[in-house]
Parts: C-alpha cells; sequence; structure tokens
C-alpha cells in the first residue's frame, strides 16, 4: 500500500489498476486514492457489449468525485484499450480450456493474461467468493509454482481486494465516507432502462453475493423469474 502521509505524488511509483466501473475495482479506487496514491487505470473497450458506454461515464464521474475529495493522490488519465488491439498467444487459450474443465473460469481471463504482458504489475480485483478465486489461492497459498496452468494465466497479476467480500467493501466505504461514490460504480452488461437487468452474469454474482439492494423490484424479480423477461419483450412486441 502506498504511504499515505507522504502528500508529494511525483516520486511516486504509479499503481496499474484494471478498472472495469464495477464495485470491486471502484472500491480498490477509492483505497488507493485515500492513501494519496498515484493511480493509472486501464479499461478495455468490449464494443459488443451494451453496458461499455455506462461504464465509462461512471468512471469518468467516480474520477471527478476522488480527484476533487482527495488531492493528495492522483488519479491519471484512464488508459482506453480496445479488445480487438490486444495481441493473445494461443498459449492463453488452451491454458483457460484446461482450467475450465476443473472449475469455472471466465473467457475475460484469456485476454486479461495477455494484458498482463503489456502492463506492469497490473491489479485486478478479483475478491473472495469470485468465480476466479479458486485458481488464485491456490497461487497466493503456494499450492500451485511458476510452471502451472494458474500460475500461467494469473501469474502477472495483482490482487491486492482477495480477502474482501462485497458487503466487507461497502462496511469499509462507509467508515472512509465514500459510501456515496462506491454506489456510483456499474455492473450490469445488458441494462433495462439504465436499471440492472437481474439475469446477466454480473447482476447474478451480484445478487449471490449479498448486494441485492442494489436492484429494482423489477430487477430481482427478472433475477429469480428469468424467462419473465422474455415473456414480458414479448407481450411488449406484440403491442407493438
Amino acid at each position: 500500500m502506498v504511504d499515505a502521509t507522504n502528500s508529494d505524488t511525483s516520486n511516486k511509483q504509479p499503481v496499474n489498476i484494471l478498472w472495469t466501473g464495477g464495485w470491486d475495482s471502484t472500491f480498490r479506487m477509492i483505497q488507493l486514492a485515500v492513501s494519496g496514491a498515484v493511480i493509472q487505470p486501464y479499461y478495455v473497450i468490449d464494443t459488443a457489449r451494451l453496458s461499455s458506454l455506462t461504464e465509462i461515464k461512471q468512471m469518468y464521474d467516480i474520477k471527478k468525485d476522488l480527484s476533487h475529495k482527495y488531492k493528495d493522490c492522483e488519479i491519471r488519465d484512464i488508459e482506453l484499450i480496445e479488445i480487438s488491439q490486444i495481441d493473445i498467444p494461443d498459449k492463453y487459450v488452451k491454458v483457460q480450456k484446461k482450467l475450465l474443465k476443473e472449475s469455472y473460469i471466465g473467457s475475460q481471463y484469456i485476454w486479461l493474461a495477455a494484458l498482463s504482458e503489456q502492463i506492469e504489475d497490473l491489479e485486478l480485483s478479483i475478491h473472495k467468493d469470485d468465480t476466479a478465486e479458486y485458481f488464485v489461492r491456490k497461487l497466493v497459498n503456494n499450492e500451485k509454482g511458476p510452471d502451472s496452468d494458474e500460475y500461467t494465466i494469473f501469474g502477472r497479476l495483482k490482487f491486492p481486494i482477495l480477502d474482501y467480500t462485497k458487503p466487507e467493501m461497502e462496511e469499509e466505504a462507509k467508515t472512509t465516507g465514500d459510501l456515496d461514490i462506491l454506489y456510483k460504480s456499474w455492473f450490469c452488461h445488458k441494462p433495462i432502462n439504465n436499471t440492472p437487468c437481474g439475469i446477466c452474469n454480473p447482476c447474478r454474482y451480484t445478487i449471490a453475493e449479498g448486494m441485492g439492494k442494489r436492484f429494482t423490484i423489477r430487477g430481482r424479480i427478472y433475477n429469480k423469474a428469468p424467462r419473465l423477461l422474455t415473456l414480458t419483450r414479448k407481450v411488449v412486441h406484440r403491442l407493438i
């Protein structure tokens, strides 16, 4: 952790962080801002995802809030990287498929592994109860070494909030008075009327991890009965 007592950011090494605009990486952004760090955020643009513009908008809003509140920190311009610009070696595709046979690991870790070759010490906000925690724990606990598949994907990344749950992040943000900023984070990949849909993977994980209060009643209903969304859309189309 960067020394919070030193207000001179000119000689500090920047902390490279993958910022998605979501709860976990935004919480880490808050931690770094509180500590007075020099922060270099990176965001990967996936044009196939409907939420990309919302995420970027929220990040710039949060960046403004943090920079205004924490004068001792320096948040550099967000580096926007198009996913198509990331050179992905075949080895990462093959390793992800192997690990997938053991436990779930999202396809995003293929390009994240490739990105970690380009950005040194990139922080990834994997947390307790995250789907990827299973593999990262093996590295942290020294159960897997540099020759392992786990190391191939995760070995060059940093995991500063691995021991946090989402509710614990909320409690810490309360303590520092930053809960309003944390609640500006975004997670839904397929928003409905600018609110979380309740049925995409990030929505399902968010509810499963105890954060159901971030959803509208409609979002919680769709989460419990996802087929209802399909039926609703069919009815709307017929009426139109």
